[in-house]
């Protein structure tokens, strides 16, 4: 089957890309044609306040560079290029309402094969102007519609028709197999991470909370923190020091390319995302993919992801208290070993493979 993705791929950064190359790569694997149908420019830079949007990734699939967003003259372009590879299947990658004009557009000019949405999230973080019709005006054209949590299907069943709804199929965000390998820790001091952007709802600001009360049991702790901070990173390096944790916190204000992430998880015994609110995480397919436990936030869809005392640990949404006492607990009952194990077994169930059955059953 030839197989069009509409949505970022490389060399644009972030994890909506890493799973379309990801899925991409397992398709081509069965023996499909792909070809990615990608923006040229993803954001004004007005609305993308964390710097560089793209890296030095690539991808071996043809990789069409035409859609503008915000741009509407570059919609038509890129609906005439996906009509012209004529694919049995488009999958257009969803997670924000930004990009409904252009989907919406976009996919109501599709003429070859079957149109699938596959849904990162239904509802935003962040507050967005009309995002229900938005969302309607888009949902409406697919054939069908791919969730990756039942988090997200519920939100679907909340925000749009039955006859939208109807379209929907329950998926699942399969553990990323490029970071596997040599998952043998390095780190001699009790090590964690939190890794990936840092947004607000993140929960950044509820770990450091926790720290003080970790340190007073774990007085050698490490808390390493690599990430790019979306807006100003000067509210949590602010909290550091009024915690007056410099000591006990390493900061990596950045981006992390992939070639460095590898380091990052080998030096951590636990990987830690105290999110506010969420729907499926892409941080907790990468720590298990190099067989670390986490400790997650038991909101939206983290809690699918993660088999409480099997592959981590749940936690309430916004207390540090609680955050703390857990990661404690991980420490004190030597539950890593035991936990890497579950990991193992989850990932055997949670493979690419399988969605690529499930979006063509």
């Amino acid at each position: 089957m030839k197989i069009a993705f509409l949505g970022p791929a490389p060399p644009y950064r972030g994890g909506i890309s890493l799973f379309a190359s990801h899925f991409a790569n397992e398709m081509s694997r069965q023996g499909h044609d792909v070809c990615f149908f990608n923006f040229r420019k993803q954001y004004p830079q007005l609305l993308f306040p964390a710097g560089k949007q793209e890296d030095d990734t690539s991808t071996t699939h043809p990789n069409q560079r035409i859609l503008i967003p915000y741009l509407p003259h570059t919609w038509d372009k890129t609906a005439k290029a996906i009509n012209t590879y004529k694919p049995d299947l488009t999958i257009v990658s969803w997670w924000l309402p930004f990009f409904a004009p252009a989907y919406g557009y976009i996919l109501g000019k599709l003429n070859h094969g079957g149109k699938v949405i596959l849904a990162h999230n239904i509802t935003p973080h962040e507050d967005w102007i009309a995002s229900r019709s938005l969302l309607r005006y888009v949902f409406s054209k697919a054939d069908e519609i791919v969730v990756l949590s039942k988090s997200c299907l519920l939100d679907l069943k909340r925000n749009l028709p039955s006859q939208i709804v109807r379209k929907a199929k329950l998926g699942f965000h399969p553990i990323y197999d490029t970071y596997s390998g040599i998952t043998e820790k390095v780190n001699v001091l009790p090590s964690i991470l939190f890794f990936g952007m840092i947004k607000s709802y993140k929960g950044l600001d509820v770990l450091l909370e926790a720290m003080p009360i970790i340190r007073v049991a774990i007085p050698d702790i490490r808390l390493v923190i690599a990430g790019t901070v979306y807006k100003d990173k000067a509210a949590y390096e602010e909290k550091i020091k009024l915690l007056d944790l410099s000591a006990n916190v390493e900061t990596h204000f950045r981006y992390i390319s992939d070639k460095e992430v590898a380091t990052f998880f080998r030096q951590s015994d636990l990987c830690i995302l105290p999110y506010k609110s969420a729907t499926q995480s892409g941080v907790i397919a990468t720590a298990y993919s190099y067989d670390t436990p986490v400790v997650a936030s038991d909101v939206g869809g983290l809690s699918e992801y993660v088999e409480h005392g099997l592959t981590g640990l749940l936690v309430p949404p916004g207390n540090p208290s609680s955050l703390a006492a857990a990661i404690i607990s991980f420490y004190s009952k030597d539950m890593k070993a035991p936990m890497q194990e579950g990991i193992r077994r989850f990932k055997e169930k949670n493979t690419w493979s399988e969605l690529v059955k499930l979006i063509f059953a």
